[in-house]
């Protein structure tokens, strides 16, 4: 970590190929250790589980139904991922890492090209070392595929520029940015053009570099764009006609701008978030406000694209009032640029000695936290079915039906590997679930574009009774509730559960003349 800090001149750094490799290899570290996060990793990766099960490579599907929350390439990776790797948790967040890793390679790439060695290899450090970053690498969603993706294209982007304004060949590369927003929107809808349109956009005009703007919307980067991302978009709403207003207007336009979905926060949530979860690396940060930091020099140029890159990501996300965590993975590439470049400007100044210890402590405190957060993760699996289906999935049969009270456990069905949709039993008529952002309202949305599976699945506790009674002999039911639908269920008063854990149980029931005679009422259509 010493020989990184000196400057620039020196350009020492360790060699390419095997830093990228230990980076790759830093943060797939751990991925298997912990359970499927919930409700986000349980829904993502469950998600990709029902494709695969059935079949349905082009639809993403909840418990059988189109979902259409979010695009499709994080489920289409996952899937492959499935596929090859076995249906596990850490195969699950294969996307997420390899996001996080191609987007770290290619920042390095691109600062070593323009900055040096020094600088590139202290960059990759920060980012990889980043708590926020590893957190996001090994988190199995979204929010690191698309900032990964979004980070390829503002580098290839800028390269695109750059090369114009130097009046060097820039179509492959502006094509490349192309491929790369249309793989962000796949990921994440239209933030994935937006975000990086708004960040070349402002940087180039503060540049007033207008050949490289010429150069990025050139027709043979449209036409990329628009081959990539058009047919997934029209195939949808072909084969479900309504999909553009549910997914462009409401999941995009009517939620950023809407105050009553989840997670309200106030419009300086992401400052705290940031600068807490890039600790200890975010003390460093006061260098950047030295006016010093951004006089000419041949570094002005970068720091103010990471400068841009950074404010447009933070004031976009901060605006609407539902605000997640994740949302601003993208704003820590640029940070970790800057951070690496006040920590050699600072080693080249008069605490020359002391600036490489204060490094190589940051990195090493980074590291032990990113270790830290992984284990005490591992140890609160936040309500996690891993355990309870671990059980059940030794003993379940392939034509046994799976049945949740109340609940809809997202990865219950992956741990299962349930062959069929999951019956949830609810209260579906109530008029709050249409309205309510939560696990009823995503059920009851899907069941939109697909009713036939939606009156399969979603029932009512009448509806629940009347198919015990109807089922044939010697049909079996795995139901997942909490302790106390033991007792406000008839069907599963006196049965003990197979497994529990402290909130939740599993019963097996068995459609027999004993459960007719308790639940029918000695006819097989009583509710």
């Amino acid at each position: 970590m010493a020989d990184l800090i000196k400057p620039a001149r020196s350009e020492w750094a360790p060699p390419a190929g095997r830093l990228l490799l230990a980076a790759g290899f830093w943060l797939a570290w751990l991925a298997w250790l912990r359970p499927l996060t919930l409700p986000d990793e349980g829904r993502y990766a469950g998600v990709a589980w029902d494709m695969l099960r059935s079949g349905s490579h082009a639809v993403p599907l909840l418990d059988g139904m189109p979902y259409f929350h979010k695009p499709p390439l994080y489920y289409w990776l996952t899937e492959l991922s499935f596929s090859v790797f076995g249906v596990h948790a850490w195969a699950a967040r294969v996307p997420s890492l390899l996001a996080a890793w191609g987007g770290a390679c290619g920042l390095y790439v691109f600062v070593r090209r323009h900055r040096g060695a020094a600088t590139a290899s202290l960059t990759l450090l920060i980012l990889c070392t980043l708590p926020f970053f590893y957190g996001g690498a090994q988190f199995a969603n979204l929010d690191m595929l698309v900032a990964g993706l979004i980070t390829l294209c503002v580098l290839a982007a800028v390269e695109a520029a750059l090369r114009a304004g130097r009046g060097e060949p820039q179509r492959g590369m502006a094509m490349a940015a192309a491929a790369l927003a249309a793989l962000a929107v796949l990921a994440k809808g239209l933030i994935g053009l937006v975000l990086p349109g708004a960040i070349l956009l402002v940087w180039l005009a503060w540049e007033r570099r207008w050949r490289g703007l010429a150069a990025l919307v050139r027709p043979s980067a449209l036409l990329t764009f628009l081959a990539i991302v058009a047919p997934w978009f029209v195939l949808m709403q072909i084969r479900y006609p309504g999909f553009y207003d549910y997914f462009f207007v409401y999941q995009h336009f009517q939620r950023f701008a809407a105050g009553g979905f989840n997670n309200a926060q106030a419009w300086w949530f992401y400052l705290p978030v940031l600068a807490g979860l890039s600790l200890p690396w975010s003390l460093w940060a006061g260098g950047m406000f030295r006016r010093a930091f951004w006089a000419e020099g041949p570094a002005r140029a970068l720091r103010r694209l990471a400068a841009v890159w950074f404010g447009v990501v933070v004031l976009f996300f901060s605006m609407p009032h539902s605000k997640l965590i994740g949302y601003v993975l993208p704003a820590l590439a640029p940070l970790a640029y800057l951070l690496a470049e006040v920590i050699l400007a600072a080693g080249r100044g008069q605490d020359d000695a002391q600036t490489p210890r204060l490094a190589r402590l940051s990195a090493g405190v980074a590291g032990a936290i990113c270790v830290i957060a992984v284990a005490v993760a591992a140890n609160h699996g936040r309500g996690s079915a891993a355990p309870l289906a671990q059980v059940v999935r030794e003993q379940a049969r392939p034509q046994d039906t799976f049945v949740s009270l109340h609940a809809y456990p997202f990865d219950l069905a992956l741990y299962t590997r349930a062959p069929r949709p999951t019956w949830v039993v609810d209260d579906w008529l109530n008029p709050e679930v249409p309205v309510r952002d939560n696990w009823r309202k995503e059920l009851y949305d899907a069941a939109k574009f697909d009713p036939v599976t939606g009156e399969e699945v979603l029932v009512s506790a009448a509806q629940f009774y009347a198919r015990l009674c109807a089922a044939p002999e010697g049909a079996r039911f795995w139901i997942w509730g909490n302790h106390a639908d033991g007792e406000a269920y008839t069907p599963l008063q006196g049965v003990k559960p197979v497994v529990a854990s402290v909130r939740h149980a599993m019963w097996r029931v068995e459609a027999d003349a004993a459960l007719r005679r308790r639940v029918c009422a000695g006819t097989p259509t009583a509710g």
